[in-house]
């Protein structure tokens, strides 16, 4: 037989034939598997007499009581079942796509969130997803605001330092610890014990900003004259490191510096009317009235519950 000629012939096989013949081997018998897809015992008989002539193999050894599947029948039954669940992957994700269910989820991260959290729920995203693409922007509280407001992310996880817009359904997810920092080298880290306000107005203050672009009239935490500003809190680490300035950082980044000694905890007596570090949610927010589809809803509950 010429290759087009079995080409041909492998077309015409039909899914329904492909689901007789794994119908027989998961029930047991022509009878059984005719019961359970509601058909007669000689539509059964026919659909795999029909495979066998299309595609040249002998799937069934009919000579004893219950049928036997020949080695060709072994060998070709996990290819049968595999058309069986590309086909079913198709459906559904036709379905989903007609019914809106996305192709892309958009999530913005705030630095602060500790990432090992955020990671590891990724992980198992893609694990239950894994052909949904996810577009991840990490962007300052201001800017991550911003993006689900403005419809540019689906879904924020984000510091609730502030009040934010009443435009987001948020749930909190954990807490995040600020601490002011120095190098052992910079002025303030020689300073046993409480420091005034007074004190640290007077040193250049390192401060993550959101983007020019993104108007603000937060001014939290700022406490110097002299400021520097970033956008990107890996930025901000390495300039405390070598002594350019001192400012605050979630503890869960700096914890082994403090540890090793590269950077120093200082104790600034005020820090936005409190008497001491502030301490706050991150949450994980959409816009209210919004819709998410199945994937994008599965991420707001699994980080709900961190």
């Amino acid at each position: 037989m010429r290759r087009s000629d079995n080409l041909n012939s492998m077309n015409a096989a039909s899914f329904d034939q492909f689901a007789v013949f794994v119908a027989i081997v998961d029930e047991g018998s022509f009878a059984a598997a005719a019961k359970s897809m509601n058909r007669a015992h000689s539509a059964i008989t026919y659909a795999i007499q029909k495979l066998e002539d299309q595609t040249g193999a002998r799937l069934f050894d009919r000579s004893a009581y219950r049928p036997l599947l020949t080695e060709a029948g072994i060998a070709l039954l996990p290819r049968a079942r595999r058309i069986l669940d590309v086909v079913a992957e198709y459906h559904l994700v036709a379905t989903g796509l007609a019914k809106g269910v996305e192709t892309e989820v958009r999530l913005v991260i705030d630095p602060f969130i500790p990432m090992d959290l955020v990671t590891t729920t990724l992980k198992a995203f893609h694990e239950t997803f894994p052909t949904l693409q996810v577009r991840l922007m990490v962007e300052p509280v201001e800017t991550s605001v911003r993006a689900i407001t403005d419809g540019w992310a689906d879904v924020a996880i984000t510091v609730d330092y502030f009040p934010l817009t009443n435009q987001l359904e948020r749930s909190a997810c954990g807490l995040i610890e600020l601490v002011a920092v120095a190098a052992p080298a910079h002025p303030l880290a020689r300073i046993a014990g409480p420091i005034e306000p007074e004190v640290l107005r007077d040193h250049l203050q390192l401060i993550l900003a959101a983007r020019p672009s993104v108007s603000t009239k937060q001014d939290h935490g700022i406490i110097a004259v002299n400021r520097w500003y970033t956008t990107e809190l890996e930025t901000k680490h390495a300039m405390l490191l070598v002594g350019l300035g001192w400012g605050s950082m979630p503890r869960s980044r700096v914890e082994a510096d403090i540890a090793a000694g590269t950077l120093v905890e200082l104790h600034p007596t005020q820090w936005d009317g409190l008497d001491s570090m502030p301490r706050f949610p991150f949450v994980v927010a959409r816009r209210k009235g919004t819709a998410l589809g199945t994937a994008g809803r599965w991420l707001v509950e699994r980080l709900s519950e961190k």
